[in-house]
């Protein structure tokens, strides 16, 4: 049976290397252009985000100005109804008298 070598374990030495000036300069540079366009496509989001919101502000004020325009006409409908019912009747009871008039008989002394 062949023996098995046991690996030492070789700690090594961590060193810090230290970034240079220059790959700062451009991480720094590469960090502000990221928020350069996060803050845009924020901005294009939000406008978007308003845009919407007013649509749909518009078309609800739309539609409540359709519905108070059918309840008016509905209104304006009931009184004309109304008023054709009013009339209606006082017809019929116009009419009841005078035929109440001439079934009955004549006075004349």
């Amino acid at each position: 049976m062949p023996t098995v070598r046991k690996r030492t374990s070789r700690k090594r030495r961590a060193t810090a290397r230290r970034p240079s000036v220059a790959s700062l300069e451009r991480e720094i540079d590469r960090l502000l252009a990221a928020r350069e366009g996060d803050r845009r496509r924020h901005a294009r989001a939000l406008a978007a985000a308003r845009r919407s919101a007013e649509r749909q502000l518009a078309a609800t004020v739309r539609e409540i100005a359709q519905l108070r325009h059918h309840q008016a006409r509905t209104e304006a409908l009931a009184r004309l109804v109304a008023e054709r019912d009013a009339a209606l009747a006082a017809q019929a009871d116009h009419i009841a008298r005078l035929e109440a008039l001439v079934r009955a008989p004549a006075d004349t002394a």
